[in-house]
């Protein structure tokens, strides 16, 4: 009986160690498919509302990010900037890069039915699928003038692009097709083989148009306004304006992989300075400032309020210092610009504005972490898949001794002339006033204002002159010149000049074309650069797989994970 007993007792340990070995290995198996970074919540931080989340009009880089994780275009960046696969699963360019066709993936739907959402049939819930026809729809848009699209000079490469925008013809004209419900044939007005990046930007996404008839003119304005074909979207009562934003990750998209992340959590404005952590309290004392009611960016990542901030180039130090991951780019030229439609709408004066200023003395002034400009398009603009900048060499207005004598007999008298700055660019300001004071022998009046009230003045054409931090809406240098000619939606100069529109209008755009441009807008002192400086963001080391985009592109975060 015992020994009974004993074989009894032996087997059931074999038994259970068996069953504990099957666990084990069950468990394990379930693991290795889920990368220990995924399924996480990534907070990041918008420093204002987007004024609109409709792809085709939004502005800035908060409202792109939330856009690339709302919906996709033909493509999406890697992270060296490479175009790979997003609606489309593949293209092909012909032999002068003049004609793209795109293949979308079969399977791509809208994250919802459209009839379900208008009311027209509410029992169906078969996601909408994603056709060609989405992407033509929304693209004519954009370029349509009622639109007002301050963004559609990426477009301005397609083939009569630009006639449409100035409204001289119709948008069904647009040199975009929809071969069938799943290829697009673009025809370009010049080569371009980074077209495939371009499509990657907000304003390439796609609009069903049924949806957006809908809408009523609140398309993109909230949450029951918004239909997107991304890997995120918004849950109900997932906008809370001007506080906070959530997307929840969908199980609808099919793009190449699913999205990493489980949610995004954006928080909208100040950041309470609720956190009295150490690490927030020692990030304050590194960056010198006293108690706040609010936090700045690395504190506020140092506090643990965030994952990826954007970030001011005087906290670039401290945020390396505190262990801080920083991404940067050199996509913005600042410089002093002129409002060319009013007291400056004579080359002439604005030349005698520019060519009297010492520019060795102003260089002297430029911010920390800046270098002097070489021209209006920053450094890392590109054209023909090289760098612009090496391509069209330096160009900006020397001083002139003739240039006082000029401008004292071209300035209207009794005139009020402004300058616009910030506090960054206060001293550059002030030095500029002092040369055309003792030059033109008269007064002229500074205005110091926040960085987004001199956008916002400069935007809507309120200013006579500012020192204008110029961040193009794509890397490609036309796009950027393109912003310059007449009617063009995004012209922060307001400037109207046919000469000047018909250098970019030929079919023959080449990075000499495009210097002939540059330097026609320099010749003519509609922007004067000073210096080139940079957009950084900050992260958390822990934080992995975020695509960092330039000119504004904001984040892509639909690979983002954190490490534990």
């Amino acid at each position: 009986m015992d020994e009974f007993l004993q074989r009894c007792k032996t087997d059931l340990k074999r038994i259970w160690a068996l069953l504990c070995c099957i666990i084990l290995l069950v468990s394990s198996l379930a693991g290795c498919g889920t990368p220990k970074n995924a399924n996480k919540n990534i907070r990041v931080w918008l420093t204002e509302e987007p004024s609109t989340l409709d792809p085709q009009v939004a502005q800035g880089s908060g409202a792109a990010t939330v856009i690339s994780a709302l919906y996709e275009g033909l493509c999406r960046l890697d992270a060296n900037g490479k175009a790979v696969p997003g609606a489309a699963e593949s293209w092909q360019a012909d032999s002068t890069n003049t004609e793209f066709t795109f293949h979308l993936r079969s399977n791509a739907v809208w994250n919802g039915n459209v009839k379900a959402l208008t009311g027209e049939n509410t029992k169906d819930t078969t996601p909408t699928p994603l056709t060609a026809s989405d992407f033509v729809f929304a693209w004519q848009r954009a370029l349509e003038p009622a639109t007002a699209s301050p963004s559609c000079t990426s477009m301005m490469c397609i083939e009569n692009a630009a006639q449409i925008h100035t409204g001289s013809l119709s948008a069904d004209n647009l040199g975009v097709t929809a071969k069938d419900s799943h290829t697009l044939v673009v025809h370009l007005r010049y080569s371009c083989p980074e077209f495939p990046q371009l499509t990657a930007q907000s304003v390439f996404m796609p609009c069903n148009q049924a949806f957006f008839t809908y809408a009523s003119g609140r398309y993109g304005m909230d949450r029951a306004t918004i239909l997107g074909n991304g890997p995120f979207s918004i849950p109900n009562y997932g906008w809370n304006h001007d506080q906070d934003l959530a997307l929840k990750r969908t199980d609808t998209y099919v793009g190449r992989t699913a999205a990493l992340p489980a949610s995004i959590a954006f928080t909208i404005g100040d950041i309470p300075a609720s956190d009295t952590s150490s690490s927030a309290v020692s990030a304050a004392a590194d960056t010198g400032s006293a108690a706040s009611t609010t936090l700045n960016a690395v504190q506020a990542l140092t506090g643990n309020k965030l994952e990826i901030a954007s970030l001011d180039l005087s906290l670039e130090s401290t945020a390396k210092k505190a262990g801080m991951t920083v991404t940067s780019f050199q996509d913005t030229t600042c410089g002093l610009c002129f409002h060319t439609g009013g007291t400056f709408q004579s080359a002439a004066l604005r030349r005698a504005f520019v060519q009297t200023l010492n520019r060795s003395a102003l260089m002297k002034l430029i911010p920390t972490g800046t270098s002097q400009a070489e021209g209006i398009l920053p450094l890392d603009m590109q054209f023909g898949g090289k760098t612009y900048r090496t391509q069209a060499g330096s160009m900006y207005l020397q001083q002139s001794s003739a240039a006082a004598a000029q401008g004292r007999s071209l300035l209207p008298n009794g005139k009020k002339i402004t300058l616009l700055c910030t506090d960054q660019t206060k001293a550059l300001a002030s030095e500029m006033l002092a040369c055309w004071n003792q030059a033109f022998q008269t007064y002229f009046s500074l205005h110091s204002v926040s960085e987004a009230n001199l956008l916002s003045s400069v935007s809507s054409g309120n200013y006579d002159m500012a020192i204008y931090p110029y961040t193009p809406t794509s890397f490609d240098a036309c796009t950027a010149l393109s912003a310059f000619q007449s009617n063009q939606s995004g012209n922060f100069t307001q400037l109207k000049d046919s000469s000047y529109d018909q250098l970019l209008q030929s079919t023959g755009i080449s990075a000499a074309t495009l210097a002939q441009a540059e330097k026609y807008l320099s010749e003519n002192a509609v922007f004067y650069p000073l210096y080139s400086t940079r957009h950084d963001y900050a992260a958390l080391p822990s934080v992995t797989g975020v695509v960092y985009r330039p000119f504004g592109g904001g984040l892509d975060l639909c690979d983002a994970g954190i490490n534990d």
